[in-house]
């Protein structure tokens, strides 16, 4: 599990990636990245098939960006990875985006740590 977006990965390989999943049309995949300038680069390359839902991850609001580059992409679904939240997301356009996955910090360190 990486990143398929990552600028080390070849075009040909995540070519490949797609059409395996769009031939795997029983399946659902969920690909989420973080490098939504890679995606909006090579979206009208990528073979779209409805099983292949597409998301960035929406940190905070220095991140927020991801969603327009995500809205302009050729995903059938599109999704988005509000986790860790780890700000406010003042004036969120939902716009096009059909599902939202939110979360907070955890692990050690948490709010609350040893509190019964």
């Amino acid at each position: 599990m990486s990143d398929l977006f990552l600028k080390d990965v070849p075009f040909d390989f995540i070519k490949k990636v797609f059409d395996i999943m769009s031939k795997a049309h029983w399946h659902t995949f969920q690909v989420l990245t973080k490098r939504s300038e890679r995606l909006i680069e090579l979206s009208q390359s990528l073979p779209w098939a409805a099983n292949i839902w597409m998301g960035v991850t929406v940190e905070n609001k220095d991140y927020i960006h991801r969603i327009d580059d995500l809205r302009n992409s050729g995903a059938y679904i599109k999704f988005l990875s509000i986790e860790p939240l780890l700000g406010p997301m003042p004036e969120l356009n939902l716009k096009g985006i059909d599902w939202v996955i939110a979360g907070g910090e955890s692990g050690p360190g948490e709010i609350g740590e040893g509190q019964t």
